[in-house]
């Protein structure tokens, strides 16, 4: 039997992950959202409905994968709804399971535990990250297939540090892959040497969010580390990427980099709480913009595929897939580009 996926409707053969979008969020609300539950409360149907309709829009541009990057202390990560949305559309869907950053997330829980109840966080998280890998998230029986990793910046907080160490245990013993969010345009680099000193495997690790800097020597410095991958995932996320950042995913790909560069948008199709008018300016964020500007875009610049679309196709799965001590693997399905 070949290597197989974990999506939010079981397993599949990696040879059916097809054009893959390594980082969008269906739903999200940063902690403290369900205070305004009364007045904006949570409408699975209103969210799905909407949720389907993007995801009409990506099937038609050939899209077979999206993973869900949502971790699992904040708002947004619904199991039913992800199923129901990978039900309707026909599309793949994987979960992740992981915490956010000690400033985004929602570390009170955990710190309270650990100081006034004496348990340990990395234990805890141990026990949790497995269970949803192997049995599934809450009672839904819907199975997380990646782990997540977030950190602050410049500086990783030992919180965070301790949520990585449980991540990367259950990483070696699972065999699943890692894909990580930075805060901010530094702490790519501080990232990578945590999980070396941890004893990670870096073919199994995807750096994110690169699109916060356009320092081509923040990127470069990590891609002299071998086996990480780059997360160049915030595409036309307007308020975050610096405006060169593109300029250097063409340049890095011009440069032989190609198959260590993952291309997503972190965009986010509903948010929850109250109701609030996007700015214009933030119109290309969409989990489209690769297709319809930034591919194009590269084309034109001398880049080429050798195929339509080839540049996204999960045939790149390979080279992160593990074994799983007879489990199912998960993944990370690289977006390559060919030049």
């Amino acid at each position: 039997m070949g290597k197989r996926v974990m999506t939010v409707r079981g397993p599949i053969p990696s040879d059916e992950l097809g054009v893959t979008l390594m980082h969008e969020h269906f739903c999200f609300g940063y902690p403290g959202w369900y205070a305004d539950d009364s007045l904006a409360p949570y409408d699975r149907q209103a969210i799905e409905a909407e949720c389907l309709r993007v995801l009409k829009g990506l099937k038609e541009a050939g899209i077979r994968t999206v993973v869900d990057a949502t971790p699992l202390d904040v708002g947004g990560r619904d199991p039913f709804l992800l199923k129901s949305l990978s039900e309707k559309s026909g599309l793949n869907i994987i979960a992740v399971t992981g915490i956010y950053t000690e400033c985004g997330g929602a570390p009170g829980y955990y710190k309270w535990q650990a100081e006034m109840g004496g348990r340990n966080i990395e234990e805890d998280l141990c026990e949790l990250y497995t269970r949803e890998l192997t049995v599934g998230i809450g009672k839904s029986g819907v199975r997380a297939g990646l782990l997540k990793v977030a950190t602050s910046d410049p500086v990783i907080t030992e919180y965070e540090k301790t949520a990585a160490r449980a991540a990367v245990r259950v990483s070696k013993d699972l065999g699943v892959s890692i894909t990580t969010h930075v805060e901010g345009p530094s702490a790519g680099p501080a990232q990578q040497d945590l999980f070396l000193e941890l004893g990670a495997d870096p073919k199994g690790i995807m750096i994110g969010h690169q699109n916060n800097s356009d320092d081509m020597a923040y990127h470069q410095s990590q891609l002299r580390k071998a086996g990480f991958y780059l997360g160049f995932d915030r595409t036309a996320s307007i308020p975050m990427e610096p405006p060169g950042s593109e300029d250097n995913i063409i340049s890095l790909i011009k440069q032989g980099y190609a198959d260590r560069i993952i291309l997503s948008h972190d965009s986010i199709t509903v948010w929850l709480g109250r109701p609030w008018k996007r700015p214009a300016s933030w119109a290309d964020w969409t989990p489209l913009y690769l297709h319809t500007k930034l591919i194009p875009r590269m084309k034109a610049a001398g880049v080429t595929d050798e195929a339509d679309q080839d540049h996204l196709r999960g045939q790149s799965a390979e080279v992160l897939r593990k074994g799983v001590k007879g489990r199912v693997v998960s993944f990370i399905a690289l977006c390559r580009v060919r030049v």
